[in-house]
């Protein structure tokens, strides 16, 4: 998928919101559960690629597509919150990689 649907960001900024004011353990039990989430869909898209597939060119694997980066999106929202929260109570030296690879 070439371009980020825009409901993506807008739902990103109203999970932020809402996960900003959790307490941390429920911030942590969010991102375990939208890390199985992201996990699940990396490998069905990963067993359309294997079939010969090309799952990001196309219509064909659009929901595919749309659902692999909603669910990047939540678990990075999920990430940033959880760390930020922690790291206002630890050390600021904390290296975490993010789950979408990049920081």
């Amino acid at each position: 998928m070439d371009d980020r649907p825009e409901f993506v960001d807008v739902f990103a900024s109203l999970d932020r919101a809402r996960l900003s004011r959790m307490d941390p353990d429920a911030q942590s039990e969010q991102l375990a559960a939208r890390e199985v989430l992201r996990h699940y869909l990396e490998a069905l898209w990963q067993d359309v690629q294997r079939s010969g597939e090309h799952p990001d060119v196309g219509d064909k694997y659009r929901a595919l597509a749309t659902v692999r980066e909603l669910a990047r999106s939540l678990t990075v929202v999920a990430f940033d919150v959880n760390h930020d929260s922690h790291d206002s109570h630890d050390s600021p030296d904390n290296t975490a990689a993010r789950p979408d690879g990049n920081g």
